[in-house]
């Protein structure tokens, strides 16, 4: 990424057109506001201690900026430089998804796999699981024959099939919030607003029900005390992991075994242990404590979030309960400093600092930053940071509508829920991934008669 990016400034610097450059970006209200936004980001070193770390979050920041130089000095102009643009996009995540899926279905032992997660060989699953999501409108949109259709409609059900087996419940949210963003935007334009207030009403039901389900108490008995004696004699039989240590997610392997035959309904003694499969036992070295972990697909994965909900006594190992301690962390730093925030040198300080504070159980490889880009901004920059990060997003969506252009407002959509539970523009991969396409859009695209 940093290769190509300094490649494509390099490219500007030799046409060295910077007079029209200058008059494009000028025009270009987007860029103006994420201008403002890198300048809070500078302004904010003003209050920071840490200074090393501010400079070094500056430095990963300048993606922000760069990329959209890239993008809208000299924006695209013919609709087919933008369908060339979407078919490397599309073609890059099919060729990594099939390297990945052969890589854990037929590598597995080779590369040392300790779910099925961690198949996204090329970049972060969470990051990965939104593009291959949003590689489904892309697609849709390339194509414009219905003889097309026979090509595109594999293509969607391979991206469909690998967000499916891959577990990354990401993944299947950026589905649902694409979906989502389809029919809010057909609504909107066309000013239908009571089916605009339905779809927002059963939106909620339908996360009112989710959040029911994931509550709801396992089905299987849980009374029976464990006879770890008996336990560690099968165990030590079956495996060279100690059966007093921790497993592959940092959790006690013996509770994890206890709750992996709860889960199946066996006896938590050395019988229990005995019936245990090779590959059952290799799941449970992984630490997962349900059976049901072990699916393709993401049942296992929604098993697996049941999971730590009702066990929540250690959150090491188990991402949901992380980002809730994170959450509370950052909430807790945001209190302690509301106007202008820590600042942005400071941020990891706070909270290893909050973290200790709060005693967390948390292991200190455990302790994540805020995993949610709007609290980010919040005890980063203080309310006004956050309201500037919000009115950016609005404008853009509001920016959309007007050019009446649906990829654009999907899009935008898509990175806003992901920021819920996503710190995107704190990572390298986040910040090119939202920078170039938000600058994407930011301008009408081109239609087939400027070809």
């Amino acid at each position: 990424m940093s290769m190509s990016i300094l490649i494509g400034l390099l490219n500007l610097i030799v046409e060295a057109n910077f007079k029209e450059y200058f008059e494009n970006l000028k025009k270009n209200k987007f860029f103006i506001l994420l201008t403002v936004f890198f300048l809070f980001h500078a302004i904010a070193l003003i209050w920071s201690d840490n200074l090393d770390y501010g400079l070094n979050d500056l430095r990963r920041k300048l993606s922000l900026l760069a990329v959209p130089i890239i993008v809208l000095s000299k924006p695209i102009s013919l609709s087919k430089s933008y369908k060339l643009i979407s078919f490397c996009f599309v073609s890059a995540l099919l060729v990594t998804s099939i390297i990945n899926v052969i890589s854990y279905f037929y590598f597995s032992d080779y590369f040392s796999f300790n779910e099925i997660r961690e198949m996204s060989r090329f970049n972060s699953h969470i990051r990965y699981g939104i593009m291959i999501a949003f590689g489904i409108p892309v697609l849709l949109e390339m194509n414009n024959s219905k003889r097309g259709y026979y090509l595109i409609i594999p293509l969607i059900f391979w991206l469909l099939f690998y967000t499916y087996i891959s577990q990354v419940l990401t993944g299947l949210i950026s589905l649902i919030t694409i979906v989502f963003a389809y029919i809010l935007f057909r609504l909107i334009v066309e000013r239908k607003i009571k089916s605009l207030l339905f779809l927002i009403l059963t939106s909620i039901i339908g996360i009112g029900f989710l959040l029911n389900a994931m509550l709801a108490e396992p089905d299987y008995d849980t009374s029976n005390k464990a006879d770890f004696i008996t336990m560690k004699t099968e165990w030590e039989k079956k495996s060279d992991m100690s059966f007093e240590g921790l497993d592959r997610r940092d959790q006690n392997l013996k509770y994890t075994l206890s709750r992996f035959l709860d889960s199946k309904q066996l006896a938590k003694n050395g019988r229990g242990v005995r019936s245990l499969t090779l590959e059952e036992i290799k799941a449970v070295e992984n630490g997962m404590a349900n059976v049901s972990e072990m699916q393709i697909g993401f049942w296992g994965r929604v098993e697996g979030l049941k999971y730590q909900i009702h066990h929540s006594n250690d959150p090491n190992g188990h991402s949901l309960l992380q980002r809730i301690e994170a959450w509370k962390a950052g909430l807790d730093i945001f209190k302690e400093h509301p106007l202008i925030g820590v600042g942005t040198g400071d941020v990891d300080d706070a909270f290893t600092n909050k973290y200790k504070e709060n005693k967390s159980k948390l292991l200190p490889v455990n302790q994540i930053r805020a995993h949610n880009s709007y609290l980010t901004s919040l005890l980063t920059f203080g309310v006004l940071g956050l309201v500037l990060f919000i009115t950016i997003l609005l404008a853009y969506i509001k920016m959309q509508l007007n050019y009446r252009q649906v990829m654009g407002f999907v899009f935008m959509v898509l990175m806003m829920v992901t920021f819920i539970f996503e710190d995107t523009l704190e990572t390298q991969t986040g910040i090119t991934l939202f920078s170039f396409f938000a600058a994407l859009y930011s301008i009408q695209l081109p239609s087939v008669k400027n070809d």
